[in-house]
């Protein structure tokens, strides 16, 4: 009996058998890594997205000056933003310094400049602002002004037109109307007016009396005082 036939039979059939079982196991993996990379996508979905635990890796303060995602500005910033906008524009460094308005404890909205490598923060008074919203022409140039002199001085090099510095104090000491008050504005020197107000107020006969004599008085009882407790020490 030859088996050759046989065996060449056989052979053949479970090579084949073999191709097939290895072509199904190979899409059987596939079909397994496109659920398990679905599944991953899902569980990534409920999860939300993927914070980076670092953000602020290799940058600097400047860097990081930026609008947070979701801020919505109120309406005295966001028309403080508009106008620091418009003068960075108008300045021509539109391309390299950014504009970020914030607000302090009092109310003040507080312009931040950044060119990515130095930060300057100007605060402007809120009722100047206020009185810029409603219309007044004057104070918008003012408001302008202020802001297009100082990023001048610190981002341009025109040191020459930097607004004069002041402080919280000063600022709050200043009249609304511009001008000192008569106590402030008269100087704090001579007492002299008090002087006949004080005579008036003393004993007529004291009044009369100069000042010689009432220190020639006051010496005397001082050494009457004094004699008097030598003669009799306490006990």
């Amino acid at each position: 009996m030859d088996l050759k036939p046989f065996l060449r039979y056989w052979s053949l059939t479970f090579a084949v058998f073999v191709f097939y079982f290895f072509a199904m196991l190979v899409a059987a993996m596939d079909v397994f890594d496109e659920l398990a990379e679905a599944a991953r996508k899902r569980r990534a979905a409920a999860k939300g997205p993927v914070l980076d635990p670092n953000p602020l890796a290799g940058k600097n303060v400047a860097a990081t000056l930026l609008p947070g995602p979701g801020q919505r500005l109120d309406a005295k910033r966001e028309w403080v933003a508009n106008l620091a906008k418009a003068l960075v524009t108008r300045l021509g460094a539109e391309q390299r310094i950014r504009t970020v308005v914030l607000e302090d404890s009092k109310g003040h909205p507080l312009v931040h400049f950044s060119d990515g490598k130095r930060v300057e923060t100007y605060r402007v008074d809120r009722t100047l602002v206020e009185s810029a919203m409603t219309g007044d022409i004057a104070k918008v140039e003012e408001v302008r002004e202020l802001l297009t002199r100082h990023v001048s001085a610190d981002f341009l090099g025109m040191e020459s037109i930097r607004p004069p510095r002041t402080t919280e104090l000063a600022r709050e000491t200043v009249p609304k109307g511009g001008a000192a008050p008569a106590a402030q504005a008269t100087p704090a020197a001579s007492p002299a007016p008090a002087a006949p107000a004080a005579a008036a107020a003393a004993p007529s006969g004291e009044a009369q009396l100069s000042r010689e004599e009432r220190l020639a008085a006051a010496r005397a009882k001082a050494e009457a005082l004094k004699k008097a407790r030598e003669q009799n020490p306490p006990r």
